[in-house]
């Protein structure tokens, strides 16, 4: 299958593609966020019922750059019908789009996340200018205005992504905090990429006794969980699955993402809930369900610890 565009026009802030992608060819969920007219945040969810290829011939006549952060496939695609590009699950990459042609193959009945910052050329050098000294920033101009530059999304990274979709908790205080995050991430994506390595890499060469096939199952189960934090994770049968010993896994994990599995699946559990209460305007009692909590004095404690008010309060903020 051949589609010329998978880029709707959008104006509203959130986009449900149900409604407007044809389902004969698949689904569609878009959300974005905007920063006062400079940076367009997107966050992508699809899948086609068949291998299909799309394209777009030009990028509307802007020139701009372009983050791409791709959490669970691998995705094949080209910018301006020459630079083949192979993105995996777990990079990042940062790309000039002066206006070219691009396109991506997408595999049938796999579901497709990705997520993407876009500015114009000129505001992104703007904020090079504004932060960096001579010599980084034309070695900026080198790495990011010329080619595809990519490097891992770090647990920092994932974070403010995270953080930026649960940004409506925060009501009239949204846009600032948006603004703020959007360049958070933006600086984490540069740091990794202006030295070559990311936290994420420097913890692979110094996790003990850590082969990169062991390694590289952490990283399946750590965005399995950031995904699906309501599954029923037991150590036993995560580590049995991977084919670890226990102490292995939970070793391995942390030296990886600084934190234990423990608290990342309780903290992925309570970011759930907090987004459901606050998007889908859920009470207190669903929330917890969905979000893997069977005992609501044990989620109460753990809410409150985490964002500082009691789940009851932070639902009547909401209203």
């Amino acid at each position: 299958m051949i589609l010329k565009s998978i880029t709707p026009n959008i104006t509203e802030e959130f986009f449900d593609g149900s409604s407007n992608f044809p389902k004969e060819i698949g689904d569609l969920k878009l959300l974005r966020k905007v920063c006062r007219d400079q940076i367009v945040y997107y966050d992508w969810d699809l899948r086609f019922k068949d291998k299909t290829f799309a394209s777009r011939p030009d990028n509307f006549g802007k020139d701009e750059i372009q983050v791409i952060f791709n959490l669970n496939q691998q995705i094949d695609w080209k910018v301006d019908g020459r630079e083949a590009v192979n993105m995996l699950p777990g990079e990042v990459c940062v790309f000039r789009n002066k206006n070219y042609a691009t396109s991506m193959n997408y595999e049938p009945d796999l579901n497709f996340q990705f997520k993407s910052l876009q500015m114009t050329t000129d505001f992104f050098e703007t904020l090079l200018c504004r932060y960096f000294s001579d010599s980084q920033i034309q070695m900026g101009k080198e790495l990011f205005l010329t080619h595809v530059t990519k490097t891992a999304i770090t647990p920092d990274m994932y974070r403010v992504l995270s953080e930026i979709n649960g940004a409506e908790k925060y009501q009239e205080f949204k846009s600032v905090f948006i603004e703020a995050k959007m360049i958070e991430l933006l600086a984490l994506v540069l740091h990794g990429i202006f030295y070559n390595k990311s936290q994420l890499i420097e913890r692979e060469k110094n996790a003990p006794n850590g082969r990169q096939s062991d390694i590289s199952q952490i990283q399946a189960l750590h965005r399995r969980i950031q995904f699906n934090p309501s599954d029923d994770y037991k150590i036993p049968e995560l580590a049995k699955s991977l084919f670890m010993s226990e102490s292995k896994m939970t070793r391995l994990f942390r030296s990886l993402y600084g934190i234990s599995i423990h608290r990342y699946i309780q903290n992925q559990r309570l970011e759930k809930a907090a987004s459901l209460i606050s998007e889908k305007k859920m009470n207190v009692s669903e929330a917890a369900l969905q979000s893997g909590y069977n005992n609501m004095s044990w989620f109460s404690k753990e809410f409150k610890e985490k964002f500082g008010v009691s789940p009851k309060r932070f639902s009547s903020s909401q209203k």
